[in-house]
């Protein structure tokens, strides 16, 4: 379509690819780089505020000392040392208790959003569940369970449930109705409507709980041995705190934070190659 010399060219559209050119630059910019400035900056202040004396070390120990304990933590992590072997702990806990919020997010999904039972009754027991303090069951986990790695598990998994179930009760509930009357006029049973059309219409709903999950996971399962004492990261953690040794906190924080990422990035994969159809991304709807 033209336009006339004497007709005002059109705002709308300017705006639009205005606006499209600011987005183009920022797309422009390779985010390790973007990232690696913003951690600089960081670490800058953090300096200053030190140098300065705005902190004290006891409160705040240097970037250097943090640099140094994380270098002497990694190095005992790859040889084998005593980290290495708190490490190991931590991540079988939060394996196995992200297995478990895995399998049992689904299932009560899949119960709350298919089944009245599950939308006026269970529903609201598993909403006052989340709402009561999670670091208050970690002794009743030890008390009942003992001091292995089964209430670390649990309240890895306790942690964890609840948003994975949420993603999947909302996926399930998120149906095009088109797509829902198709089935039902060719007349499938609510099994195959729920395993061929709503269990992978809710699948980026799921990978989405299964991201948050993998991280709540981790915090679930130190906060259980920060609690409950034992072996793993967060048991070192309550150690190095009492010591004041906090450069050795921040190490053990940035390998735990490590470990969290890779988890995330490890089921970001597993989305890219399950839910190919769909461009990933953290949210389950792209906007």
């Amino acid at each position: 379509m033209t336009t006339r010399p004497d007709e005002p060219p059109d705002r709308g559209r300017q705006g639009s690819e205005h606006w499209s050119e600011r987005r183009s630059i920022w797309d422009r910019i390779p985010s390790g780089i973007s990232v690696t400035l913003l951690a600089a900056c960081i670490v800058g202040i953090w300096q200053l505020a030190v140098s300065l004396d705005w902190v004290s070390e006891f409160v705040l120990p240097p970037p250097g000392d943090v640099a140094r304990a994380t270098w002497d933590a990694t190095k005992d992590l790859l040889t084998g040392g005593v980290v290495w072997e708190n490490f190991s702990v931590t991540a079988r806990e939060t394996l196995l208790g992200f297995l478990l919020a895995a399998v049992a997010g689904i299932v009560f999904g899949v119960i709350v959003a298919e089944t009245a039972f599950g939308r006026r009754v269970l529903l609201p027991f598993l909403v006052a569940f989340y709402a009561a303090p999670k670091v208050a069951f970690a002794p009743l986990f030890v008390a009942w369970f003992g001091f292995g790695l089964t209430p670390k598990i649990v309240m890895a998994a306790v942690i964890a449930f609840f948003p994975l179930f949420v993603d999947t009760a909302a996926g399930l509930s998120n149906l095009d109705e088109n797509k829902d009357k198709l089935f039902r006029s060719l007349r499938a049973s609510r099994m195959t409507t729920l395993f061929k059309l709503k269990l992978p219409n809710a699948l980026p709903f799921i990978f989405a709980g299964l991201k948050t999950a993998a991280v709540l996971s981790v915090i679930g399962a130190i906060v259980a041995e920060f609690m409950g004492g034992g072996q793993g990261l967060g048991a070192q953690l309550r150690v190095a705190t009492s010591q004041l040794a906090l450069d050795r906190v921040f190490a053990y924080v940035i390998i735990l934070s490590v470990m969290a990422t890779a988890f995330y990035v490890l089921v970001d994969l597993l989305e890219r190659r399950i839910v190919f159809w769909r461009k990933p991304g953290f949210l389950p709807v792209e906007r």
